[in-house]
């Protein structure tokens, strides 16, 4: 059997219905009521008493009780059916700004969406505000560069009202390549901590462009990190090997070294098997197992250059030995699962497992480390 460790969506009931939108979740009552996001109690049982008028409904579920911290926050879409956004007890938090993007990548794991949907930027200012977090929460898309001059309202709200919180934005970086803007955003860095997740999938154009399926996406891309990072904006350059990209890591590495500055590592990501990824699956997908030299080769330019590898998504099955202190536990605890196959593994403690929406065809069998 699969084990997902923690679900994220749960089932709720109550005696009248509660709209739709963000809510900050409460246990208790709060010593101290914030109201950047309606307040919504949270029970195990049906409540004896009259609900106070500082919540603004009530749900009931034991489940949604015994798996959230006060201050939680979620999302109601419909019915009776909630998501938990922000949680305390999540390895990982982002929220999602705009479903809206300037690219079409193969593996999307969102596909995007052209509607307008401009009130999930200002929903997820408040949710960080209220989430009250010190500690780092994902901004994700879509793009979230799109907003322009919104991003920077964002970045200002978020600064002065959530000061104790660091973001870290995934962005496909084209943005940047508006240098007046990279200095708008280089200025907010002076209140908050923030770093950009820029994802460059080969140092060949061609390649970069058909990966991502925008022409002209990869000379944007470039010159956005080159001009982010020499203004000084902390990046992280992220590389999703596939079937058409594999062989350019080693010369994105060194790429990365002799053309960028301000680069903090370099990720390479596990591919997720989900949105548009599972339409292109036999076209992007590799074997990670026979791939082992080409991740060694990568990293002995790594340390000659000084940028330092990550690998993500990966089980440590799939990395040779050397590798395995580079690996960290990045997928997300109510996605990540390990195969029955990995219950005799020493090192399941220590690896990452498996994607959650893997399951059956989209993974290579583990190889229990004995």
């Amino acid at each position: 059997m699969s084990e997902v460790i923690r679900n994220d969506i749960f089932r709720f009931t109550s005696t009248k219905s509660v709209p739709m939108g963000f809510y900050r979740l409460c246990k208790e009552k709060p010593v101290n009521p914030q109201f950047w996001l309606p307040n919504l109690f949270v029970t195990a049982d049906q409540p004896a008493n009259a609900v106070q008028s500082y919540f603004e409904s009530y749900v009931v579920s034991r489940q949604l009780y015994e798996s959230i911290e006060d201050g939680d926050v979620g999302i109601i879409n419909n019915g009776n059916m909630m998501r938990v956004l922000l949680s305390r007890r999540a390895n990982h938090n982002t929220v999602l700004v705009t479903e809206r993007c300037n690219n079409k990548c193969l593996f999307c794991s969102q596909p995007p969406k052209a509607a307008n949907d401009d009130w999930l930027l200002m929903q997820s200012a408040l949710a960080i505000a209220a989430f009250d977090f010190e500690g780092v929460i994902g901004v994700s898309g879509g793009e979230p560069l799109l907003y322009g001059e919104e991003f920077l309202t964002f970045l200002d709200f978020v600064a002065e009202n959530a000061p104790q919180t660091s973001l870290h934005v995934l962005t496909n970086g084209r943005g940047f390549s508006d240098t007046r803007f990279s200095k708008s955003v280089k200025e907010r860095t002076k209140n908050i901590k923030i770093t950009f997740g820029i994802p460059l999938y080969s140092s060949h154009a061609s390649i970069h462009d058909q990966l991502v399926g925008s022409l002209g996406a990869f000379n944007d891309t470039v010159a956005g990190i080159i001009n982010a990072g020499n203004l000084g904006i902390n990046i992280e350059l992220r590389f999703i090997p596939t079937r058409l990209n594999i062989n350019e890591l080693p010369e994105l590495v060194e790429f990365t070294s002799r053309v960028f500055s301000n680069v903090n590592q370099i990720s390479i990501m596990g591919l997720e098997s989900t949105g548009w990824a599972r339409k292109n699956w036999e076209r992007i997908s590799i074997d990670n197992y026979k791939d082992t030299e080409i991740f060694n080769s990568a990293d002995r330019i790594s340390q000659l250059s000084g940028v330092p590898l990550t690998f993500f998504n990966y089980p440590l099955c799939q990395l040779p030995k050397n590798l395995w202190p580079f690996a960290v536990q990045s997928i997300s605890d109510w996605k990540n699962y390990y195969p029955e196959e990995c219950d005799e593994c020493t090192m399941k403690t220590s690896c990452a497992g498996y994607f959650s929406s893997s399951k059956g065809k989209f993974h290579q069998t583990p190889r229990p480390i004995l």
